[in-house]
């Protein structure tokens, strides 16, 4: 398919064929707690610190939730945006949402009220859920307290509403992804793409009797509430929600709660590792972590290893996926550095800016397409497109292939390594410097506990190189451009360095570098 073949609705998403079904089940997201039910209904689905719910329990507790919607105007199509702190209830409403036939909208908690109005408006929701004290301008707002008993009230004020026959390849849920520039897109995903990242880690993962999956970011960003809670669902297994704190804190909760297979961005995991306060017994109860969002540096995955006693499995994924399209196969060669392998229904291929597919071990543009042959053949697909966003649409999905906008190369294992963001990359008088490299450089300083790289506008070269990072206190900076000097080329060398004690992150973790331009502008 090229580019002038592709054809978008008046939402913006792309008119395309269905993809072929999974090869087993369930196939919607409205059928996703069948299995459970009738396996093991009395069985704990999901946890979130003394609120435990059987798959017998949260299959009712959806039902009158989805009353409880359709009582307030909620019906097939609307986009119903949730902001909500961690506790079971996001996942009630998602899996609610999903029986009517409705879009549901994640809004992290930490967005500021204009940040928070901007998607309200942009989607045209029609419903607003928030624990916050705002009321939307634009659309009708229901304030709810977390508290087990106030929502039990609440949702139990509707009488319950049986599933319907729900079209799995139609819109189902809106993810705003983090966008460092202007406003965030809204990538849309149908009800099938929400289901593969679970169903396809049965062969990888197969379950186990007891397995324990603790979330511990916010469920409210769509790709975490699809390697979480859905995940764990499609698995037939626990979920444990955890919330977002500090290594001890944390550490605590997967204790108590007896997790044993946990997801972290970069920055949890390194907080779990450098902190004095969490000893190798107090996680005992893990036999997997999964760290994903952003790039984890070999120095952390070695440190997991060192204090902890078993690897850290990476990976590597996007919100338009949506979720996770790699993982570290530890019974396969190791890469230093290396993200892992494509999962079984995608295939990942690298291309220059001419379209054309580059040669083994050469850096271009990441690009996932369905698998062509076998069990997973022409069952993935990516996002449907950007809400009312046509012409990024068409960009990003060319060539009926997901354009990452990720910068990346494979060995001849087919393992994928990722050099950065094409929106990243650093044009410094002509020449091209991958953030991801210099900051690697950086971090192989004991000293240095973080850094970013980055390019801030000049006159002559067109773009400089500046760098932030944190620091010890022992640590001479004056030095550091001189030690740079003997491991990258001149060039590379960032020509401004400024220590600062946090970095700006989105919710997923992920250093926001256009705030941080500010520092050096």
């Amino acid at each position: 398919m090229t580019k002038e073949t592709l054809r978008v609705d008046t939402r913006g998403l792309l008119i395309r064929e269905d993809p072929l079904p999974a090869p087993e089940g369930p196939w919607s997201t409205t059928d996703i707690l069948d299995y459970g039910v009738s396996e093991h209904p009395e069985k704990i689905a999901l946890q979130h610190q003394e609120v435990a719910i059987s798959w017998f329990e949260l299959e009712s507790r959806v039902s009158l939730v989805a009353g409880w919607l359709l009582s307030q105007g909620c019906s097939n199509g609307c986009r119903v945006v949730v902001q909500l702190s961690n506790s079971t209830i996001p996942v009630e409403i998602f899996l609610a949402t999903q029986r009517l036939g409705a879009i549901w909208v994640g809004a992290n908690s930490n967005l500021s009220q204009d940040e928070t109005e901007w998607i309200l408006q942009d989607c045209d929701a029609s419903l607003f859920i928030t624990e916050q004290n705002y009321v939307s301008k634009s659309c009708k707002t229901i304030v709810i307290k977390s508290h087990e008993a106030d929502w039990i009230d609440l949702f139990n004020s509707a009488g319950e509403e049986p599933k319907r026959e729900i079209n799995p390849y139609s819109p189902a849920a809106i993810a705003y992804t983090s966008g460092t520039s202007g406003h965030p897109k809204g990538a849309v995903h149908s009800q099938h793409n929400l289901l593969w990242p679970g169903v396809s880690s049965r062969s990888l993962y197969p379950p186990t009797a007891n397995e324990r999956t603790g979330t511990a970011l916010s469920l409210t960003v769509l790709n975490i509430l699809v390697i979480g809670p859905l995940f764990s669902l499609m698995r037939g297994t626990t979920s444990v929600i955890l919330n977002p704190s500090p290594a001890a804190e944390m550490a605590e909760q997967i204790r108590n709660a007896e997790v044993n297979n946990l997801l972290l961005v970069p920055t949890q995991a390194y907080d779990l590792v450098h902190s004095a306060a969490v000893k190798s017994e107090d996680l005992s109860s893990l036999d997997r972590v999964v760290i994903g969002a952003s790039h984890t540096p070999q120095e952390l995955r070695d440190e997991w290893q060192t204090k902890f006693g078993f690897p850290c499995t990476v990976g590597y994924g996007l919100s338009e996926a949506p979720s996770g399209v790699t993982r570290l196969r530890h019974e396969r060669k190791s890469v230093s550095n290396g993200a892992g392998h494509a999962l079984d229904p995608l295939e990942i291929r690298i291309f220059d800016e001419d379209g054309k597919e580059v040669p083994t071990g050469e850096v271009g543009e990441i690009c996932i397409s369905p698998r062509k042959e076998g069990l997973w053949r022409e069952v993935w697909s990516p996002m449907l497109g950007y809400w009312g966003k046509p012409k990024e649409t068409m960009e990003a999905l060319r060539g009926n292939m997901l354009h990452t906008g990720d910068i990346g190369s494979k060995d001849e294992d087919n393992h994928l390594t990722i050099v950065g963001r094409l929106s990243d990359l650093v044009v410094r008088g002509g020449a091209n410097i991958y953030p991801a490299e210099v900051e690697r450089v950086l971090l192989s300083f004991s000293s240095i506990t973080e850094a970013a790289v980055i390019g801030v506008p000049d006159e002559r070269l067109g773009e400089r190189v500046c760098a932030a990072i944190i620091v010890q206190e022992d640590f001479d900076i004056p030095e550091l451009p001189a030690q740079l000097n003997k491991q990258l080329a001149h060039y590379k060398v960032p020509e401004e360095i400024k220590t600062v004690t946090s970095l700006p992150r989105n919710a997923m973790g992920k250093v926001d570098r256009e705030k941080l331009k500010q520092l050096f502008l």
